[in-house]
């Protein structure tokens, strides 16, 4: 038999989320042409959809599944028939895997570089060991404009009377009076007060 199948993928040492996956694989044939009208997939004993790609002497196969299994085992057959009446076929088992996602909530700090990791490994009896890993960078402190005004605060005028200690006015005389340590509710201190005053003499 001419035919060759070869190269089968679904993406080796790639990730590839479940429901993006595409299987491929290469038919040639070195003495004949192969038949793309005759060369299709079998997805559990049912003939699917197959897209092709020319290669040298043949071509690449595509499968693309409208669902993967959770669980259990995949089968998939490529048929391969050639222009000569030629006919190969190959069948491919596949096990389930899974899709990992970190969805723990972390406060990295701002304008930081992280890296993740991860590691897969299989039950094989000499089991396969694979890993990945990625890094992102976290954004850096924004500033806002709140648009904040300052409002001025409503006063009362509360009114006040100042009885001397004394009354020994002379007339003719100038006298300085100074208000301090008026204070509010909330220990808000006004600036002292200054003002002045004559006493007029009557008889001029």
């Amino acid at each position: 038999m001419t035919i060759l199948i070869d190269n089968f993928s679904i993406g080796v040492e790639d990730w590839i989320e479940a429901a993006n996956l595409t299987y491929s694989v290469d038919v040639v044939d070195l003495t004949t042409a192969i038949s793309t009208s005759g060369t299709y997939f079998i997805d559990d004993g049912i003939v699917v959809s197959t897209t092709f790609s020319g290669i040298t002497d043949g071509y690449k196969c595509f499968y693309t599944p409208s669902s993967v299994l959770a669980s259990g085992t995949i089968t998939l057959t490529i048929h391969v028939e050639n222009t000569a009446s030629g006919v190969e076929e190959q069948e491919f088992h596949l096990l389930y895997g899974y899709n990992c996602f970190f969805n723990e909530v972390v406060d990295w700090g701002p304008k930081n570089e992280v890296v993740i990791t991860i590691e897969a490994q299989n039950t094989a009896f000499c089991p396969n060991l694979e890993g990945e890993a990625f890094y992102f960078e976290t954004a850096d402190y924004t500033s806002y404009d709140l648009g904040a005004s300052i409002m001025p605060i409503g006063s009362v005028d509360l009114g006040a009377t100042i009885y001397p200690q004394n009354t020994f006015f002379f007339y003719g005389r100038t006298y300085t009076i100074t208000v301090s340590g008026v204070r509010d509710y909330h220990n808000n201190e006004m600036e002292p007060y200054v003002f002045s005053f004559t006493i007029e003499d009557p008889t001029t």
